[in-house]
């Protein structure tokens, strides 16, 4: 949101100080700043003593989320695979539906066509793979025909096997080559939307050979657009895998927990290990990490990956200059930006930078009429979805000093 009339008092001007652009009485040298020794670099101001106030608070709104679940299809999962049909239409897409949000969930597993069976051609096959039926899908009923894709589901229909499902996500990326029936032309890209939130959703009893490094590199250079750097991902990966269960039973291991080295081993299952590649990658991205032999709970941990998708808190990270209190110019140089963190503390002061290029972690600079919070402030407001920031217009300039 970009915040309203925030501001006190009532019409001025705003001062043509040359803070805002490259230069300032407050700047000396040249080359990078040094936020340690700018006067804005600690401390905070207070609000009742700024000349004009503009502030702005998380708002919830919804984004729209490609969600890519990947299944592995080896012969140890037959009871996690059918519990997730049972799951995936009233647990997961009910739930996307009803929030409103504008979802997609694009599947690479493969396909079930038959019904499950204890012997004979093709019954161990069936058994380890999915099929999704209507209201997500298109199929009426399970097993019936090649998946059925809808605006809302799409299944790239390849196997996915104990150890490479980072190798078949990358592979079939952009190729249709593996594609049982092809449905893609291009591969599991084509079904991507821009500008949607990017959500991975993992599940295996197994470990991955390639490294969470390895893949975050390899997945940026597929597409920045849609999976960003491996410094900054643009994505969430959730793994349902074999971490010993929490209390109570399908309870989320959050990514500020530490990896879990002790297996699961509910429902009578033998998972020797704990997936510690892809609690890597869920901890690296902010992914929420579950026990895959807790199949009967799988309705739990549906729901809450499914309510993790729905809502996000945001705060926008610029802010328009406000108009000045009547009869008092705004000077540009003497603007303070306020962080307040969600779980209390002392508010913070980010300083002044005279150029994007200047940006540190804790520091803005102003275009134009417009303030702008540098990248990495942003990220740091941004997963603090219950703080506040204050835009104050003091009597004390706030340039970092170089």
């Amino acid at each position: 949101m970009i915040p309203g009339s925030g501001t006190q008092g009532g019409t001025g001007t705003i001062g043509s100080s040359s803070g805002a652009g490259g230069s300032s009485s407050a700047a000396t040298g040249s080359g990078g700043i040094d936020i340690s020794s700018g006067s804005g670099a600690t401390g905070g101001v207070n609000p009742d003593d700024a000349c004009a106030v503009d502030s702005a608070e998380p708002e919830l709104v919804t984004l729209p989320v490609d969600i890519i679940m990947v299944l592995d299809n080896s012969g140890s999962m037959e009871d996690e695979l059918e519990s997730v049909e049972q799951n995936i239409n009233v647990n997961f897409a009910d739930i996307l539906t009803q929030s409103g949000v504008d979802y997609r969930l694009i599947l690479i597993s493969r396909h079930r066509v038959q019904d499950r069976c204890e012997d004979g051609d093709g019954c161990e096959e069936a058994s380890t793979s999915i099929c999704v039926s209507a209201p997500l899908s298109a199929l009426p009923s399970c097993p019936f025909g090649i998946p059925g894709t809808t605006d809302r589901f799409y299944q790239y229909s390849v196997k996915i096997e104990s150890e490479d499902s980072f190798d078949r996500i990358l592979e079939t990326y952009n190729s249709s080559s593996d594609d049982k029936y092809n449905l893609s032309t291009m591969g599991w890209s084509e079904w991507l939307r821009p500008g949607a939130k990017k959500v991975f959703l993992e599940m295996t009893d197994d470990n991955e050979d390639m490294s969470a490094e390895a893949f975050m590199q390899a997945l940026s250079s597929r597409s920045t657009e849609h999976f960003g750097t491996p410094e900054a991902p643009n994505y969430i990966f959730h793994s349902i895998i074999g971490v010993q269960e929490k209390n109570p039973v399908g309870e989320a291991y959050l990514p500020s927990e530490l990896p879990v080295n002790m297996p699961c081993t509910g429902n009578g299952n033998t998972v020797t290990t704990t997936g510690l590649t892809y609690q890597d990658l869920s901890i690296r991205t902010g992914g929420l990490r579950f026990p895959i032999c807790e199949f009967p709970s799988y309705d739990t941990v549906f729901r809450r990956i499914a309510e993790d998708v729905v809502v996000t808190s945001s705060l926008k990270c610029d802010f328009a200059v406000p108009a000045p209190p009547q009869g008092k110019t705004l000077e540009l140089d003497k603007v303070a930006v306020n962080y307040t963190p969600g779980a209390g503390g002392n508010p913070q002061q980010f300083g002044q930078a005279l150029l994007p290029t200047d940006c540190q972690a804790n520091a803005f600079y102003i275009e134009g009429d417009r303030i702008y919070l540098c990248p990495d402030a942003c990220t740091s407001i941004q997963n603090d979805p219950q703080s506040r920031v204050d835009v104050l217009f003091t009597c004390d300039s706030t340039i970092i000093v170089r």
